[in-house]
């Protein structure tokens, strides 16, 4: 095995461990760090494929944990949200609108860090708004995961409905991606190797991750995921600095 694909399974196991662990993330942490050492026709469809292989397996085991109520509204509002963040992404500059968001994101959850007091929602309602906002980020700059997260963060459902239910959220569009890299002709022989080198380690990180999202109390995992949300905004927020200060 070469360095750089030492280097692509330990990146995947860790985006695993963590994706695994709150349901979210893992592009968001792989994708930036394998395109940095690798290409990012490598990178992007290695990290959909890991997705993928992370959301069935949960799904396999857990599915009956999801929160059906809110996913499906979820769904529907974010194909609804979907064309307007298509029309968005023609009529502003991408780079500055991602760093407008990084910096949103923090904001919100350094606020929810250092504050006792959340915002409770008790019916599934705001998901129609939430999902809304998912559509809207995922057509403008793929990025849909924020706002289910902090809908699931107001709704206040447990450690194991909150991480299943999120992924609920994301199969389809999963699914998508990775068979339009499919038909794109993105799964080279790299990409094909890579992953089978790292699917051992994906599967191991799959374990621990289930393992630590059932065993971290509910407070304590509520602060994670404001952690992680914070950090995902630190990193596109960096991302989008390098971006617009490369010449």
């Amino acid at each position: 095995m070469e360095f750089y694909q030492v280097l692509v399974v330990v990146v995947l196991f860790f985006a695993t461990l963590v994706a695994s662990t709150f349901g979210f993330g893992l592009g968001l942490i792989a994708i930036p760090i394998i395109a940095s050492f690798t290409d990012i026709r490598i990178a992007t469809p290695l990290s959909a494929m890991a997705a993928l292989t992370v959301i069935i397996l949960i799904l396999v085991k857990q599915w009956h944990e999801i929160n059906f109520q809110s996913v499906w509204r979820l769904i529907v509002a974010s194909c609804i949200g979907t064309p307007i963040g298509l029309l968005y992404l023609k009529s502003i500059q991408g780079n500055l609108a991602k760093l407008i968001l990084a910096v949103i994101i923090m904001l919100f959850s350094g606020y929810y860090l250092s504050s006792p007091g959340i915002i409770r929602l008790k019916t599934d309602r705001g998901a129609w708004f939430f999902g809304a906002m998912a559509g809207i980020l995922g057509g403008a700059y793929a990025l849909p995961g924020p706002p289910v997260m902090i809908y699931s963060l107001f709704r206040q459902w447990p450690p194991s409905s909150m991480r299943t239910t999120l992924v609920g959220f994301f199969l389809p569009n999963s699914l998508i991606v990775v068979v339009s890299h499919w038909a794109g002709g993105l799964w080279s022989p790299s990409v094909l190797t890579l992953y089978g080198l790292s699917l051992p380690f994906i599967l191991i990180g799959i374990f621990l991750g289930n393992y630590l999202n059932r065993t971290i109390p509910k407070e304590k995992f509520t602060k994670a995921v404001y952690f992680m949300l914070f950090l995902c905004g630190l990193i596109l927020f960096a991302q989008q600095c390098q971006t617009l200060l490369t010449p």
